[in-house]
């Protein structure tokens, strides 16, 4: 029988992941003591928040404040729409009093006492048709 001639690969050792550093917080550490308010683990203040949860906290903050400013512009949406709507019924009964009175003053019986007071007079006698034959 053959000989296995192939060795197995080194597993290459674990890297250990280091904690992920909050820059935000860190910086903020240079001027505010946040840690003097907001330890980690410090004998004696193991119930304050940890500053790693401060990014959800701001996550969450800002999911609340979008939700907010959502709610407001479709409130103001709704009250523009409301507000357009009277205004087009307005108008379509303008339109439709105006139109009426345009159908009206239309009328012949209308007409005819429009035009009396420039001298006018209408034509009681009906039009007579003139017919020309086709030899002449």
């Amino acid at each position: 029988m053959a000989v296995n001639k192939r060795r197995p690969k080194p597993v290459p050792p674990k890297v250990k992941k280091t904690k992920r550093e909050y820059s935000l917080f860190n910086w903020l550490n240079r001027f505010l003591p946040l840690d003097k308010l907001f330890g980690e683990k410090e004998p004696g203040h193991e119930e304050r928040v940890p500053v790693k949860y401060f990014y959800y906290f701001g996550w969450v903050v800002i999911l609340l404040v979008l939700y907010e400013r959502i709610g407001f512009e479709s409130e103001s949406y709704v009250r523009n729409s409301i507000k357009l709507k009277k205004e087009v019924d307005d108008l379509r009964a303008e339109y439709t009093s105006i139109h009426a009175e345009y159908q009206k003053e239309g009328k012949q019986s209308v007409v005819i006492e429009r035009v009396k007071d420039s001298g006018l007079e209408e034509n009681l006698t009906p039009p007579k048709k003139i017919i020309i034959a086709k030899d002449e």
